[in-house]
């Protein structure tokens, strides 16, 4: 079941959803979602040329490769970084998101930046129970303008959605009956 917009105003208030830094009286929660940020540090595709890359799960390690050929860019304050058409960039959300194990979730790009182009997630759209960070969004330019993109700007939204069947759960993500 897909939360409803006081449904993610309440598990907000309950202590049972975390998004942080929030503000419930921004106006960032649409009838069944929640409007994110972008933070203000990107990894742009470095100028050193990478031979190949064999995917291969159990020797890939993907973080390793993104230190080693991504450059690190500031979009704080004033700054921008334009996303040039057919580019690719990682960035995050500004907002670290806690999801108990009842609930998952599920980002999505804002329709005001896709008619443009821009998506923020290539195929990667879930985020699991239990997860408690800050959502990684993978945004290309599939368009044809430059868009500049700054910290703090509204980049993407996650729909959150209760894990069924499912018994109640208390505030710390326990089943009521469970009895602890």
């Amino acid at each position: 079941m897909l939360l409803s917009r006081e449904d993610i105003q309440a598990a907000i208030e309950l202590g049972q959803l975390l998004v942080d830094p929030f503000d419930l009286d921004d106006g960032n929660i649409q009838p069944s979602s929640i409007d994110l940020r972008l933070d203000s540090t990107l990894k742009i595709q470095s100028a050193t040329p990478v031979g190949g890359i064999t995917l291969e799960p159990e020797s890939l390690d993907i973080q390793d490769l993104l230190d080693r050929f991504t450059d690190q860019v500031d979009i704080s304050g004033n700054r921008s970084w334009r996303l040039e058409p057919f580019r690719f960039v990682i960035g995050t959300t500004l907002e670290t998101v806690g999801l108990p194990l009842h609930l998952a979730g599920r980002v999505e790009g804002r329709s005001s930046l896709a008619r443009l182009g821009i998506g923020v997630h290539i195929t990667a759209p879930k985020i699991d129970p239990g997860f408690r960070n800050k959502i990684t969004l993978e945004i290309h330019n599939l368009g044809p303008w430059t868009i500049a993109l700054r910290g703090g700007m509204p980049i993407c939204t996650l729909m959150v959605e209760q894990l069924s069947p499912n018994p109640p759960m208390d505030r710390d993500g326990r089943r009521e009956d469970s009895g602890r």
